[in-house]
């Protein structure tokens, strides 16, 4: 029974409690760094994130601005166009009625022969202003309908060309 009376065990009992409460305090010092670590990494990633989302939204506004420049810019095309066009339709009246007048007077005129076995006094001066005023309305309608899928088509080309030229922000 004197074993535990020994002044080395004790010495040896201290110096393991010694170094127990040196690897506790150890532990704990390098476990408040590694959460400071981690704290530190998660602020570094909410500001990334933070950054990104601006430079993302920076990008789409920039974009959004050239494509918005690009339809205006449609828009005042097919302005001009429909000017335009309203005034070569006043052209087409005025030749239509030239035509009208034309055939009015043509058919006061005595002595037109038929042509071939049709039936006696047919008119085919009129018919055929007939015919060409209706065709030349049709072609009217044609053209005023691709002249817009024309400018539509290179409105959307450009704004295509300028969402993708869009400065990439920072």
């Amino acid at each position: 029974m004197t074993w535990w009376l020994n002044p080395r065990l004790w010495a040896a009992v201290a110096l393991a409690a010694a170094l127990a409460f040196a690897g506790w305090f150890l532990y704990r010092a390098g476990q408040n760094d590694r959460q400071a670590d981690f704290d530190a990494f998660k602020l570094n990633q909410q500001e990334a994130r933070i950054l990104a989302d601006r430079a993302r939204e920076q990008r789409t506004a920039t974009r959004q601005t050239a494509v918005n420049k690009e339809a205006n810019d449609g828009q005042t095309q097919i302005a001009a166009l429909e000017v335009e066009r309203d005034a070569l339709r006043a052209d087409g009246d005025r030749l239509r009625e030239a035509i009208r007048t034309a055939t009015r007077r043509a058919r006061t005129v005595p002595g037109i022969a038929s042509a071939g076995q049709g039936e006696p006094g047919a008119d085919s001066i009129g018919l055929f202003a007939d015919l060409l005023e209706r065709a030349d309305r049709r072609a009217e309608e044609v053209a005023g309908f691709a002249d817009r899928l024309r400018i539509a088509g290179s409105v959307c080309e450009r704004s295509w060309d300028a969402g993708l030229r869009a400065p990439a922000g920072p």
